[in-house]
């Protein structure tokens, strides 16, 4: 929780970090914390099972802890449509199956790009993906090489 918090303070002040210029992390519990996605408006996108050591979500259903500038955290369900799972499946000849961390990728990225846009969390603290933006259908095509 502390790096959050130092993440926040960061985001609030001038949007932008000051760089350690020799890339050091300073503070031995640094290492046990999950990546933390920032959005420029600053809210923070957390994968829970890299808190709880938890087995990836598989299958088009990712939860995700949402905190925003104010600290008010949720936790937010991200959910992909079975049929973009089968189309994409089908267009990548199998490739990229519901099991695939490419649909884990794509779940955070919608969740980031809507907070961002949107500079509040979905109604009802769910999201349901039902396209892949252009950028997402480039990704699947150089995720099958």
């Amino acid at each position: 929780m502390t790096r959050r918090l130092e993440l926040l303070e960061a985001v609030r002040g001038n949007g932008r970090r000051a760089q350690d210029p020799h890339g050091v992390i300073h503070g031995s519990d640094h290492a046990s914390n999950p990546i933390e996605l920032l959005t420029e408006n600053g809210f923070s996108i957390v994968r829970p099972w890299e808190t709880d050591k938890s087995y990836a979500p598989s299958g088009g259903k990712c939860r995700f802890f949402v905190s925003n500038s104010e600290a008010t955290e949720h936790e937010v369900r991200v959910e992909i449509s079975q049929e973009l799972m089968s189309a994409t499946s089908f267009r990548t000849r199998g490739r990229i199956q519901p099991s695939s961390l490419f649909w884990i990728c794509c779940a955070e990225r919608h969740l980031a790009n809507y907070v961002w846009e949107h500079d509040a969390f979905p109604e009802g603290h769910k999201l349901v993906v039902e396209t892949l933006d252009p950028e997402e259908v480039i990704l699947a095509r150089r995720w099958c090489e």
